[in-house]
Parts: C-alpha cells; sequence; structure tokens
C-alpha cells in the first residue's frame, strides 16, 4: 500500500476509536463544530462567517443532519475522511480538517537551592581562649584520611566574564535531533522533505510543518497530522492504529533502476460498441522482468456488418524505473520515458495498477494492491 494511502487508513482508524464527529472542523471559509454522544450532535455551521445552529444523527459510518437558514432547514451528510471530514450539501462537497488544539507548555523547572555547608573551623589545643579571654570552642577532629569538603559557593572568589575554570570539563553541546529533511522509499511508496518545508509524498506535491513529533503534511487531499520519528537511517510515521517505516535513500536521477515492485504482466483494456452493431476491442500488455527485459505485445479487433479487422503489434528490450518514471529501450534503439504513477483500480481496488501517461496498466495477476 502506497504512503500516503496507509497514512490516510490508519489515521480513520485512529479516528474510528474516538466519537469522530464531535469537535472541530475547519475548510475553506467553512467552520463545523459538533458537541453530542451516542450518535446525536448539535452544533454550529460557520460559511464566510455567517453561524447557522445545526443538528445531526450518525447512521453507521457516516451522519446526517440539517442545518437552518433563513428559516429553511437544509440537509447535509458527513462522512469521515482522513483527519477530517468531507461535508456533502446541495451538491457540492467541502473537505474539512479536525483542529488540532496544541498542548499547553511544560512548566519551568524549578531551581532547587542546595544548603550551604558550614564553614570548617581549625581545631585548637582543649582550654584555648580567644584574645578577649572566652573560651574558643573547638571543631570535632576529622577522621584521617578523609577528604575535606568542598568549600562554600560564597567563599570561592568570582571568576571574570568567559573565564573557565581550571581543570574544569568541557561543556559539550546537545546532539542536534534527527533530520526528516531527504529522501524516503519502502517497497511500495515515497516521500520526500525539502529544508523550505514543501515536499512530495507518492507523487502528491505539498508542504509540511513540524510541531515536536508531529508532522503535519497539507496537500491537495487535503491536511493530515502524524507522530513521526528519525532513528539513524529510518523514518517512522504513527498513529494510534500503527505506524510505517521508509527507508532514507538517494534520489534516483536519470532512468533509474529495477524497481522489484513493478516486475510482472500489466495490462490495458478497452471496448467500445457502437449502434450499428459494430464493436471495437484492443488490449496491450507489458510485461517487466526483474531481470530488467522487458515484453510488449497489443492487439486491435474491430468489426462491423461489413465486415472487421485485426492488426497486432510487439515490442521488447530492457527497462529501467524511478519512483515517477518507467524508461524503456527498445531493442530497435528507441528509448521512451514514460511517466509513472502507482494507483489501485477505483472499482476492484485491491487489484493495483500502473500509470503510463496517464493510462492505466492492470495487474495480469495476483498481486497485493499498493
Amino acid at each position: 500500500m502506497r504512503v500516503w494511502v496507509l497514512v490516510l487508513a490508519m489515521a480513520a482508524a485512529a479516528m474510528a476509536q474516538r466519537d469522530a464527529f464531535t469537535g472541530i472542523f475547519q475548510g475553506d471559509k467553512v467552520t463545523l463544530e459538533l458537541k453530542g454522544a451516542a450518535g446525536t450532535y448539535s452544533g454550529t455551521l460557520t460559511v464566510q462567517g455567517q453561524s447557522f445552529p445545526i443538528s445531526a444523527t450518525a447512521e453507521g459510518g457516516s451522519a446526517r443532519g440539517t442545518f437552518e437558514a433563513a428559516g429553511a432547514r437544509y440537509p447535509f451528510t458527513l462522512a469521515p475522511y482522513g483527519n477530517g471530514m468531507k461535508l456533502t450539501s446541495q451538491g457540492m462537497d467541502f473537505l474539512l480538517i479536525r483542529k488540532i488544539e496544541a498542548a499547553p507548555p511544560p512548566p519551568p523547572p524549578q531551581e532547587v537551592l542546595a544548603p550551604r555547608p558550614a564553614a570548617e573551623e581549625t581545631p585548637v589545643p582543649a582550654g584555648a581562649v580567644t584574645a578577649s579571654g572566652a573560651p574558643r570552642l573547638t571543631a570535632p577532629r576529622r577522621p584521617i584520611g578523609t577528604p575535606a569538603p568542598a568549600p562554600a559557593a560564597a567563599d570561592q572568589i568570582p571568576a571574570p566574564a568567559g573565564a573557565v575554570a581550571p581543570n574544569a570539563p568541557a561543556q559539550s553541546a546537545p546532539p542536534a535531533s534527527p533530520s526528516i529533511v531527504g529522501y524516503w522509499r519502502n517497497a511500495t511508496g515515497y516521500a520526500k522533505f525539502n529544508p523550505d518545508g514543501t515536499g512530495t509524498v507518492d507523487g502528491q506535491n505539498g508542504r509540511y510543518e513540524i510541531h515536536g513529533d508531529q508532522l503535519t503534511m497539507i496537500g491537495a487531499q487535503g491536511q493530515l497530522t502524524v507522530t513521526y520519528a528519525v532513528r539513524g537511517d529510518q523514518l517512522t510515521l504513527s498513529t494510534a492504529a500503527g505506524s510505517i517505516a521508509l527507508n532514507r535513500a538517494k534520489e534516483e536521477t536519470g532512468a533509474g533502476s529495477i524497481h522489484m515492485e513493478l516486475v510482472g504482466k500489466w495490462c490495458w483494456v478497452s471496448q467500445v460498441y457502437a449502434n450499428n452493431g459494430g464493436a471495437r476491442q484492443s488490449n496491450r500488455c507489458i510485461t517487466l522482468e526483474g531481470n530488467g527485459r522487458y515484453t510488449y505485445f497489443g492487439l486491435t479487433d474491430s468489426y462491423n456488418p461489413y465486415g472487421g479487422a485485426t492488426s497486432q503489434s510487439g515490442d521488447q528490450g530492457t527497462w529501467t524505473a524511478t519512483d515517477t518514471t518507467l524508461t524503456t529501450r527498445s531493442a530497435s534503439g528507441r528509448v521512451t520515458t514514460y511517466q509513472l504513477e502507482k494507483r489501485n483500480h477505483p472499482k476492484n481496488v485491491r487489484d493495483p495498477m500502473i500509470v503510463l501517461n496517464g493510462e492505466p496498466f492492470v495487474t495480469f495477476y495476483n498481486k497485493p494492491p499498493w
């Protein structure tokens, strides 16, 4: 499963562990605030600064309700989406992201003052007196071999500003936090985080923000916040429902290398039927082998009431790929680079596809979804 899709699935599962419909959800000039429990909710819907009372009732994994405006009531539906909601009303969809309250800062550390040790007195012979004639008290003797206590802070001579005490251990700087900046991938997807706050996840461009150990990714599909950790060359993205790991990698340039997750047979199929009884059926298949070889075969069969025709084509050569491109080198000498995307079939969601220059090729054999 691809990185973005898996993180969305984990976020949805985490949301299922709490009441998905309570909270504050924000979108483009739209804010939804819901309170309640046990499937019954009420609150306000604010659109371009105007607030309207709403009520909703949960129905399975979604909710239905109405809001009141100018004396009339309008229906809407709510469906969980990532770490937010999709609100649908009057034929329009609004993607709303759950507002996450910032955690309060930790209290400042309390300064603890150590008790000042009593100054050590020099012992004098018993019966000695002071200059005034008063008896002089003697301090208890310290056993031989016992080190003397350190002098009190008040008895030390202050050093000039910036001076370093002799034999003082060097102060080491705190270790720098591991950086998320870089290129990360696993067998099914990749992520790239740039120093300027922009990034790419599975080919989708966006930006990101970091607050403590919270990573917020913002893109065309919405906003998602997860917990992240960098340990050595491994990046872990986590929600309450699970985690995924990506390894730091060198971003591939040029034609790339053999990506084993692409190995297999992939086919594009099209069927068109005409009103006069004619039809046209086309299929094209490319087989990518683990040794870097490929074969291609295409067949088109068309007919009508007056006859039919069949045409076919084929090719072979070598192939390489990056996370976003597939390059073929034909035995005829032709080199072609395709824009590559990994998607799952929109209906048969467990069937993975590779999309080459916008054309979907579905797996011919049984393969796990991206």
